[in-house]
């Protein structure tokens, strides 16, 4: 076994984890918290600027446009129903919009260097609704571009919940009425999913709502999403930030007495952190940053003791141990 080169690694693996909790501690911080204060939750209204400021715009140039949600300085999460294929190269990313008709003091507009599609959606069936867009470079926060927070283990977000969903999409079934140009948002609550289930096999004689899925609707049953609003966010607010909870992903007519469907973010927190860490960028928020910066730093220290008593053992293994954090300076 090549001593030099495990002891080396391991030195360097460790200082990498607990930089990377470092760095996810920071951003907890700074996500969830826009800087345009809400002072109450609106149904089927305009939004007001800045207010909703993980919004994005994910829009492919003379085909189709979805919503999406910047998880982090170079990740948006949306629906995988919104993407062609992983190869799709004309993909733009769109962030720090309010009208969409565009401001170029706010706005900015990113390529994108990656589509990530659940490995398990299939385009004919809903579950599995859920994609990661690397953008092509790292984004500046501003008062206008801002991400919304992972759900933090083991936080549950219960049914009666009050969260908001946002877009430009239509604002009725069948409305010949134009699109809204002004981001919208909605108040909707977080309802039980056998309830869910219950209600949609009343109108499609199936039940395709899985254990994956959140739904939510208006208190009323009259306001959700429409078209147009797919893969954006559903934001619930606990503490001081707002989380997502949940990607548009279908629904029954708009609202009307039928909940609208969401992919659960919860359900799928590993799988994004999976392929954020292994993209090597990005760092994505959530509320458990610092304890993972605990935890990091408490493993660093271990493997530092562990090192340390191998050493008293083997005095060669001193010369070794210098050798190799010389190196990997």
């Amino acid at each position: 076994m090549d001593w030099f080169h495990l002891i080396r690694a391991l030195l360097l693996l460790n200082l990498g984890i607990y930089g990377f909790a470092k760095e996810e501690a920071k951003l907890s911080k700074v996500c969830g918290k826009p800087v345009v204060d809400r002072s109450r939750i609106v149904g089927g209204q305009d939004s007001k600027k800045g207010q909703h400021p993980w919004q994005a715009i994910v829009w492919h140039p003379s085909k189709v446009r979805c919503g999406g949600t910047l998880i982090s300085s170079r990740y948006v999460l949306t629906a995988a129903q919104c993407l062609e294929s992983e190869n799709d190269t004309s993909v733009i990313v769109i962030l720090g919009a309010y009208n969409i008709t565009g401001n170029h003091k706010e706005e900015v507009s990113v390529k994108v260097n990656r589509i990530i599609l659940h490995h398990r959606y299939n385009d004919s069936d809903f579950p599995y609704d859920i994609a990661l867009l690397e953008l092509s470079n790292s984004v500046p926060f501003t008062d206008f571009i801002l991400p919304a927070c992972l759900p933090p283990f083991p936080t549950e977000f219960l049914p009666g919940h009050s969260c908001l969903v946002t877009g430009w999409g239509d604002t009725d079934y069948d409305s010949t009425k134009p699109k809204p140009v002004i981001l919208q948002e909605a108040g909707v609550r977080l309802i039980d999913l056998q309830h869910c289930r219950d209600l949609y096999k009343l109108v499609t004689n199936d039940s395709i709502i899985t254990e994956n899925m959140t739904c939510a609707m208006d208190i009323h049953g009259k306001r959700s999403f429409c078209r147009g609003d797919g893969g954006g966010p559903l934001v619930c607010h606990a503490g001081e930030q707002w989380f997502l909870v949940g990607v548009v992903s279908f629904g029954y007519g708009c609202g009307h007495g039928i909940p609208g469907v969401y992919t659960s973010v919860p359900a799928y927190v590993d799988w994004i952190k999976e392929h954020i860490s292994s993209g090597g960028s990005g760092w994505i928020g959530s509320r458990p940053g610092v304890a993972l910066n605990v935890r990091s730093l408490s493993a660093f220290i271990f493997s530092l003791c562990s090192l340390f008593w191998v050493s008293l053992q083997n005095p060669m293994f001193i010369l070794m141990l210098s050798a190799a954090t010389w190196v990997g300076c």
